[in-house]
């Protein structure tokens, strides 16, 4: 019974794994999601300023992009 169920839920993964990656593409999202900066001082710093500063220049960029192709 316990290799039954293992093999079923295998089975119903691997079916969905595969319907995901067939789906169609949607595109990106425009406008993007809003910018969320990981913490880049302190003593657990998850980022640096300069990384910080990349996203933000990327975010830009990308919000210009998309309401350049809306217009």
């Amino acid at each position: 019974m316990k290799y039954l169920l293992i093999a079923l839920v295998g089975a119903t993964t691997l079916g969905v794994s595969f319907s995901a990656a067939a789906a169609p593409d949607q595109g990106k999202v425009c406008p993007p999601r809003a910018l969320v900066l990981p913490l880049d001082h302190g003593p657990r710093a998850q980022s640096t300023p300069y990384l910080n500063q990349l996203r933000k220049a990327r975010y830009e960029a990308e919000v210009k992009a998309c309401k350049g192709a809306t217009s």
